[in-house]
């Protein structure tokens, strides 16, 4: 593999691109996020990864604020020009990473994060700030891709994340969010999936993967085995779905801080294997996205 490309140096030069490609400007997921978050109007919201701003611009017109953090300066100077365009005046686009949130305990009542969260380089301080700003009795509200339970599924779909994109770090699975989210005090409340169609030659195109990775992917799809065609509907010419997903999770009303400062202090502790049966909504879009 080529070397590794840190998430700045792969989306900065694609910062224009994501703010027009077809599924995150307008992905089929955008509006059940908006209607989980439960939102009465005056809400202060999070946004994690915010890219270029497609969820905070979404969330705003229906909130007090939003501060949207991002570590890739080119995505935020076009979430300002969005913003700009369609003047929305109530957003914060600040450069930042999820591990390392800004401001005081319980500052936001809804954090949310789309697409972002297989890039967080420390997943487990991620999520512990999460819980940290988070109010009791507030909402987080995840869309991501969602790795299955079956280890060899799981592998197959990380591998060719990995391939295509070297800033991937991983895609996880519902069992591995519920474990993580209640180490921090926040309850899951439901999951559903979405599985976005890929056309292939875009898809490598949109991330500027090297030939050398574009050729190993091909040899990785040639050799997929029955389940791996099954569950992700590889096509002969490449084309596959990939599961993404929205997750629920909300917060005790008298939770405690400490159980997140806890958590944050068992940093690396390896993710405990859960099975997850009861998955409360799917759907599966027909028009031709991709991520």
């Amino acid at each position: 593999m080529t070397e590794k490309r840190t998430v700045v140096e792969q989306f900065g030069p694609a910062a224009a691109d994501y703010a027009t490609f077809s599924y995150h400007a307008a992905g089929p997921d955008l509006a059940p996020m908006l209607a989980a978050a439960e939102l009465r109007g005056g809400e202060r919201v999070l946004d994690l990864g915010c890219g270029p701003g497609h969820v905070a611009l979404l969330f705003a017109p229906h909130v007090s604020e939003v501060v949207a953090l991002d570590p890739t300066e080119a995505m935020l100077v076009e979430a300002r020009r969005l913003a700009g365009e369609r003047r929305i005046d109530n957003v914060r686009f600040e450069l930042g990473r999820a591990e390392a949130v800004p401001g005081p305990e319980a500052a936001f009542d809804r954090v949310v994060s789309r697409q972002s969260a297989h890039h967080w380089g420390d997943i487990r301080r991620a999520v512990g700030e999460i819980g940290r700003v988070l109010a009791p009795g507030g909402r987080f509200v995840l869309i991501d891709t969602f790795a299955p339970e079956e280890p060899s599924l799981d592998g197959f779909l990380n591998r060719v994340e990995l391939l295509r994109d070297s800033s991937h770090v991983r895609d996880y699975t519902v069992s591995e969010w519920r474990s993580m989210l209640a180490d921090v005090g926040l309850e899951m409340e439901e999951a559903g999936t979405w599985n976005i169609p890929i056309e292939f030659d875009s898809w490598v195109r949109r991330s500027r993967t090297p030939e050398t990775e574009i050729a190993e992917l091909r040899r990785c799809f040639g050799d997929a085995s029955p389940a791996q065609r099954e569950t992700f509907e590889i096509t002969a010419d490449r084309g596959f779905r990939i599961p993404v997903g929205l997750i629920v999770a909300r917060g005790s009303a008298l939770r405690r801080w400490s159980r997140a400062r806890r958590t944050q202090a068992r940093l690396g502790t390896a993710l405990e294997s859960h099975t997850v049966t009861d998955r409360s909504t799917r759907a599966t879009t027909a028009t031709n996205t991709s991520i």
